[in-house]
């Protein structure tokens, strides 16, 4: 594997990639890329072959991460591991579904499940857990050796009927500069078809939190905020290719859509937070991998809990990408338990029902 940028210590002066050049002082890189709504881009076979990175793919994937809070990176993954982690979250789907404490996200209605992935040494693979071009995008976004702080996987069974809201996964006060990301990974291609993600570029930070978030308890969106935005650009469900890794910041506004397709569609969900953000979140991962994770991922295992084994389908939802090391949720067989179900024995959290004045219709 190459070096992480932070390893790379060779000062020679770069040219620019074939068919980059410069313009008054500015590297215009030559990069493939498509789209606008979101950007995608590609890797070359040579970069994802070799696991060096061109300086001009990761100033690409930073100027639309930033610019709009989600940017795709297709060409990063072996096809062959991506079917093969299918065709076994597919298989766990069937065990997991039969548990006490499942709840679909957001109402039965969406068929939407999070479901931990298998975390043995077998199936816990750097390319997708640690890719090295994923985390050179990383490293310059939230700086130096990110804390893995959360693995699962988002599952649309089909036969859905209906949508998620507009929401943010973060609905505590939160900075207003890059502090967390997710990397949702699709193990299959996606369209409108299986339910791929509706996203709102561009929203990470267009408004401030008590703005646009219509209770304190969720990050639902409010209404007014979802239609003035679709204004300005409107929620698009990409194409996207099998194995494509989205960038996408936690403050981006999106929402699961129903896949009304005869087969699963998987996304991958893992986070990483800038040190600086000190997020209380803690993964478990197998104390087999702890000496290969700690010696040659790169990252920072501050949010690693080691243990001897990771019973994936017997754990309950669990979250927690606040400051606040109390303000934690997770799934019960009661429902999900949040800081108001400890205070009042009450379970309220993510029993709303969707409405149409939870996303956007047009005018």
């Amino acid at each position: 594997m190459a070096p992480f940028l932070s390893e790379d210590t060779d000062s020679t002066p770069r040219m620019p990639g074939k068919g980059s050049k410069y313009v008054d002082g500015a590297l215009i890189p030559d990069v493939e890329q498509h789209g606008d709504n979101p950007v995608a881009i590609r890797l070359t076979d040579e970069e994802l072959h070799s696991g060096r990175t061109r300086p001009e793919t990761i100033q690409q994937c930073l100027k639309y991460l930033h610019r709009d809070g989600l940017v795709v990176l297709e060409n990063a993954i072996d096809e062959a591991l991506v079917d093969k982690l299918y065709k076994k979250i597919v298989e766990d789907n069937e065990i997991y579904l039969s548990k006490n404490f499942l709840q679909y996200n957001q109402g039965i209605a969406t068929k939407n499940v999070s479901q931990v992935p298998p975390l043995t040494p077998e199936w816990l693979s750097r390319d997708f857990y640690a890719n090295v071009h994923m985390m050179r995008v990383i490293e310059n976004m939230l700086g130096p050796r990110p804390e893995l702080r959360f693995i699962n996987s988002n599952v649309a069974v089909p036969g859905a009927t209906g949508r998620q809201a507009v929401h943010s996964d973060v609905n505590h006060r939160f900075p207003e500069i890059p502090f967390g990301i997710v990397m949702n990974i699709y193990l299959q291609d996606s369209d409108a078809s299986n339910g791929v993600t509706e996203i709102w570029c561009g929203t990470h930070d267009c408004y401030p939190q008590e703005e646009q978030q219509a209770t304190k308890e969720s990050g639902w969106i409010k209404k007014e905020a979802i239609q003035k935005r679709a204004k300005v650009k409107p929620p698009v469900q990409p194409k996207l290719k099998k194995g494509s890794i989205c960038f996408r910041d936690l403050r981006l506004w999106h929402a699961g859509m129903p896949n009304t397709s005869d087969h699963h569609r998987i996304m991958l969900a893992i986070d990483y937070f800038a040190e600086w953000y000190q997020c209380p979140m803690t993964v478990e991962l197998p104390r087999a991998m702890k000496k290969e994770i700690e010696e040659e991922w790169n990252i920072s295992t501050k949010g690693v809990k080691w243990v001897d084994k990771v019973d994936h389908l017997n754990q309950p939802f669990y979250l927690n990408m606040t400051q606040d090391p109390s303000m934690y949720i997770r799934q019960t067989e009661k429902g999900v338990e949040d800081w108001r179900a400890r205070l009042t024995g009450k379970f309220e959290f993510d029993r709303a029902k969707v409405t149409d004045q939870n996303y956007w219709t047009a005018e």
